[in-house]
């Protein structure tokens, strides 16, 4: 675990109010030196603690959110099932509980026939049950950040062909937001 200091907590709560703050304004609402604050935020990101990415706001596009509880039977089909859950571009988050679904997942997508798509592509996992599912809807309070990401090719990162799949051909799902087969509804 990582221990922060007041020096670290000042300049993260600066960061809070305007993430494009100078780094002179943050020494001087925090009355420390422009080379510590330098200092820390380097330290900060080298950590893992501060992450630079651009992202699209969750609230703002009222975008849904489920969670998907996985009961994996043994621990290499978890691993290799949260291997693949992180690179979907539509994974928002992972746990591994102590409960009966021993695995949950935080997903996003534009609607919800998109959601319920994407955890009906999650059946074809060997080894794994899904236990429950919720749909969410659009978060009230919170904001949770998407990180964009640009179409690489028509195959996506768990192998699957959007244009070649039913549910994609059926208009239940907009495709993978990795797939250059994505129907990204930011672009009218």
């Amino acid at each position: 675990m990582v221990i922060l200091d007041e020096f670290d907590l000042n300049i993260l709560r600066e960061l809070n109010k305007d993430a494009r703050i100078k780094i002179t304004t943050i020494a001087e609402n925090t009355g420390i030196s422009r080379p510590t604050v330098f200092n820390r935020l380097k330290k900060l990101k080298k950590l893992g603690i501060l992450s630079n990415p651009c992202g699209l706001s969750l609230i703002k596009l009222g975008y849904k959110m489920a969670t998907v509880g996985f009961e994996v039977n043994d621990e290499d089909t978890r691993i290799e099932l949260t291997e693949a859950l992180k690179k979907c571009p539509r994974t928002l988050t992972i746990f591994k509980t102590p409960e009966k679904a021993n695995l949950q997942v935080g997903l996003w997508g534009e609607d919800y026939e998109t959601l319920n798509s994407v955890i009906d592509s999650f059946r074809s996992f060997d080894g794994v049950n899904i236990v429950r599912s919720n749909y969410l809807g659009t978060p009230l309070v919170g904001n949770v950040t998407l990180f964009s990401s640009l179409p690489e090719g028509n195959v996506t990162p768990c192998n699957k062909v959007c244009s070649q799949c039913n549910r994609y051909i059926d208009k239940w799902c907009l495709g993978c937001p990795m797939s250059v087969d994505y129907k990204d509804p930011l672009k009218k």
